[in-house]
């Protein structure tokens, strides 16, 4: 494995931050990790974007326009965002960045746009753009009520296209304060870890106020214990090893 594609169940559910974490931890195992973000949306000049997190995070000095080579100011879907802009995602451009990011790297990390049904073109979502960089994927989904549901949906969308998994990363997306959502955290993982396929990673514990503080957030994830399964899970496939 020289590239994982990390998609997510839906949007807000932690992707960039499992990713920059993974890039960290993999860096701190001696790995040269690249990273990518094929397109980001929502970008204000001035203001911390998701590409820039994922280069502070693997520590690269890789050419911008080959990490992120669209970005757009709407915090829309790709093909909408472009729209606004008058301007054409040409899959292509993305597909060469990431084969020479691939080349300069042992392991490159890409961050999709939310989930994999997300429009990138008027043809192309974000499960065609997985299957034309033929990488294994990550799955990033929330540790809560309507977890289950979303997950599988991903899953089986993924399993469809026969798109190799490599596993499924459960994130606090909201601190479970009454009995009532630990219940509902604890039933989302159980019930997946006997229903998913794949092994299912988690949950990476809720970061308050992560945006303030976005390294110390990461370096902190990066050494948790379900951090360090996932890293060594992927450093197992790196290897080729299981």
């Amino acid at each position: 494995m020289t590239a994982l594609f990390i998609t997510a169940t839906d949007t807000g559910v932690g992707k960039t931050l499992t990713t920059a974490t993974l890039a960290v931890a993999l860096r701190r195992r001696g790995l040269s990790v690249g990273v990518m973000k094929p397109v980001e949306t929502g970008v204000v000049k001035g203001r911390p974007s998701d590409a820039g997190r994922l280069v502070q995070a693997a520590q690269v000095s890789d050419a911008l326009d080959l990490v992120r080579p669209y970005s757009f100011r709407l915090p829309v879907a790709p093909l909408d965002a472009a729209r606004a802009e008058r301007r054409t995602i040409k899959i292509s451009t993305i597909v060469q960045a990431y084969r020479k990011l691939q080349a300069l790297h042992d392991l490159l990390l890409v961050e999709g746009a939310g989930g994999v049904h997300v429009p990138i073109t008027s043809t192309v979502d974000v499960l065609d753009l997985i299957e034309k960089l033929k990488a294994p994927v990550l799955v990033v989904g929330r540790a809560g009520l309507g977890g289950v549901n979303h997950a599988m949906l991903t899953l089986n969308a993924l399993r469809a296209c026969k798109i190799p998994i490599l596993a499924l990363v459960l994130n606090q997306t909201v601190p479970a304060k009454t009995p009532v959502a630990r219940r509902q955290e604890r039933s989302t993982l159980e019930l997946l870890r006997e229903s998913a396929g794949v092994p299912v990673i988690g949950p990476l514990p809720y970061m308050a106020g992560v945006d303030a503080r976005y390294d110390w957030a990461v370096g902190k994830l990066a050494a948790s214990s379900e951090m360090k399964k996932l890293t060594k899970l992927v450093l197992a496939s790196v290897r080729g090893t299981r």
